[in-house]
């Protein structure tokens, strides 16, 4: 079975992403904070790694290259914990 699917539910429905807090300098030196959704394994890569803008609801890029002190993981619990 599909481990980012819901047991019974109907397909399509998956399982509630890890939001992700975090704050990097954008090429033109302003520091931009974003609220995004990406796989996991994504984020172990570093450099820039294409994202789910949660507030603008759309893809975008997040520079893990120039990241501003780390990354908070918001569970769909809400509960709040920081990546390395």
């Amino acid at each position: 079975m599909d481990s980012t699917r819901l047991p019974g539910r109907g397909k399509g429905m998956k399982q509630p992403q890890t939001e992700y807090l975090g704050t990097f300098i954008k090429a033109s030196g302003a520091a931009r904070t974003m609220r995004f959704t990406t796989s996991p394994d994504k984020l172990r890569g570093g450099g820039l790694i294409t994202v789910f803008d949660v507030e603008r609801g759309g893809l975008r890029k997040f520079n893990l290259a120039t990241l501003v002190g780390r990354l908070s993981a918001i569970t769909a619990e809400g509960q709040l914990s920081f990546c390395a």
